[in-house]
């Protein structure tokens, strides 16, 4: 009897992680893996800081392009007037002062777009947070990154997924997005 008992045990021992990575595999495999999930707020006075890891703090993220003249272009104008001025003599001295003063507004205006951008970059866009706002932002729904099949794909959705999608239902079949 014990051993009748003995080698059923056995058995079941050796079938069940079959059996367990068959259910495993049958309950995940029409599913895709939630990655990341992002609240998205509607427009209110809340922003958007990521960490900027060479300053050791968050910082505002900012327009990547600005339109308007700083500084730069003011501290560049000034100083090529002045270059200008020195190198031109007589009915010259008037255009090299013009002269230099435009290409050194130039020069200052590109240089301030550049360190902008630069700072930009060094943002660490994978820790970002919503601050301020408070609860005057609604949120609009998510932006949920996921993976299907080793590849990785992004939608919006209008609520918080959890940590799967169901195939066919949240997503198309394939893991690509509903439009």
């Amino acid at each position: 009897m014990k051993k009748l008992a003995f080698a059923i045990g056995s058995i079941c021992t050796a079938l069940a992680p079959a059996a367990f990575g068959q259910y495993y595999g049958d309950r995940h495999r029409d599913t895709a893996r939630v990655v990341e999930s992002r609240p998205v707020y509607e427009a209110s006075n809340a922003r958007q800081e990521c960490w900027n890891p060479r300053a050791g703090h968050y910082e505002e993220v900012r327009a990547q392009e600005k339109t308007d003249i700083g500084k730069g272009a003011a501290i560049g104008a000034v100083t090529g007037g002045v270059i200008g001025h020195q190198v031109g003599s007589g009915s010259g001295n008037t255009a090299a002062t013009v002269g230099g003063a435009l290409l050194g507004g130039l020069l200052g205006h590109q240089v301030e777009r550049r360190n902008d951008r630069d700072e930009q970059t060094d943002l660490d866009r994978s820790r970002c947070r919503v601050v301020g706002g408070g609860d005057s932002g609604a949120v609009l729904g998510y932006d949920v990154r996921y993976e299907v099949d080793g590849r990785e794909y992004v939608t919006r959705m209008n609520s918080d997924p959890g940590r799967r999608l169901v195939l066919g239902r949240d997503v198309n079949r394939d893991g690509t997005p509903y439009n």
